[in-house]
């Protein structure tokens, strides 16, 4: 009689091939919270670039695109496929035998790869140094680690801090260009979808390679069905995407958050109504005017200063004032401005005595 005891099927032996993620229960962990923290933040991140107007910019139909509610019907087979890949973390070997999981991991990288395009085609339309550090970081990463690893003993090289050594080393050589806000967001946004499309895309080519054998009629019925639905999801992406831009307003705002201080009371904040060239009305009032001069001050003397601040308070300042709602909120705005508009008066006044009255002429009563 055999009296060994008979091993339970759910605690079956890892793979002998080396798995597409590391072995440790800890570095599973970080995988696991990577793809699912990442890809849901890059969503959450699209809020803060949103354009505030039809500037007919390609980049804005492209945030559009990415929109939460413009991608919503993607999100069940997003979800299905982190899913997929959270049970192949769990268990490899027992997951990695059920084609249903492995066809979510095929389908993910075909998703991150959309979505990674994307977020390209946005960064050309804009900063084309975001695109260096986003799309060519993992790649030099890896090959720094490995180096590392080589060098000294694996076991006394921890990724994560020698991610966060590489991390600090790239932050403080940009850091010195005042725009290391814009890149943190707009950097993160685009990694999401990039680094996730490489995590899926090696554990594809390892499911594929070592189980994968013939396609049946079932699963390839099955894989018809992902893609009738990935096909109207993106009909409905693209109609909605025109939708929200026709939602947003035909004219650029002038200055965010003083334009929304300037709804307050009218008493509190001096506000009036004003006719603009363009036939439309808004309330106006002296804060709103001095600062826009201010602005346009800096335009003229600090070219690329007014660059590198105006990329973050478009990021910034349209976020704060979708969130001043009412007149009361508007009031607290307007005092919280007061200490900057003070701080413009006397320097404007100075360099230009006339300031007043060409502070009139941008607006038409």
């Amino acid at each position: 009689m055999n009296i060994e005891p008979v091993p339970d099927q759910r605690e079956a032996q890892e793979p002998s091939v080396s798995l597409p993620f590391p072995t440790s229960a800890w570095g599973r962990y970080v995988y696991g919270l990577f793809i699912t923290v990442l890809p849901a933040f890059s969503f959450a991140a699209t809020a803060f670039i949103k354009p505030d107007w039809q500037n007919g910019e390609l980049g804005s139909y492209i945030i559009l695109l990415l929109f939460p509610k413009a991608s919503l019907w993607f999100l069940p087979l997003l979800a299905y496929s982190i899913i997929c890949y959270l049970l192949l973390l769990l268990a490899p070997t027992r997951y990695a035998q059920a084609f249903v999981v492995r066809a979510g991991i095929y389908t993910g990288v075909l998703l991150a790869l959309h979505y990674s395009i994307l977020a390209l085609i946005y960064a050309l339309d804009s900063d084309a140094y975001v695109i260096a550090l986003v799309w060519v970081f993992p790649i030099l990463f890896s090959l720094a680690y490995r180096w590392a690893t080589s060098r000294w003993a694996a076991a006394k090289v921890n990724p994560v801090l020698f991610l966060i050594m590489i991390g600090t080393v790239v932050i403080a050589a940009v850091s010195s260009k005042g725009t290391i806000l814009v890149l943190f967001w707009i950097g993160l946004t685009m990694a999401g979808p990039f680094w996730s499309f490489l995590i899926a895309l090696r554990a594809a080519g390892w499911l594929y390679q070592n189980y994968e054998s013939s396609l049946t009629l079932q699963r390839g019925l099955g894989l018809i069905g992902w893609l009738a639905v990935y096909a109207a999801a993106w009909r409905y992406d693209i109609l909605k995407m025109y939708e929200l831009y026709a939602q947003l307003p035909p004219q650029p705002p002038s200055c965010y958050i003083a334009t929304a201080a300037a709804r307050g009371h009218a008493r509190f904040v001096g506000a009036r109504t004003m006719q603009l060239a363009n036939g439309k009305s808004m309330q106006v009032n002296e804060q709103l005017k001095l600062l826009k001069c201010a602005e346009l001050a800096l335009l003229a003397i600090y070219p690329s200063l007014h660059s590198s601040l105006r990329k973050i308070y478009d990021i910034v300042g349209q976020w704060l004032a979708r969130r001043i709602q009412n007149p009361f909120l508007a009031d607290v705005a307007y005092l919280l401005l007061k200490p900057g508009e003070w701080a413009v008066k006397l320097p404007l006044k100075v360099i230009l005595p006339e300031i007043d009255s060409l502070a009139e002429k941008m607006y038409v009563q």
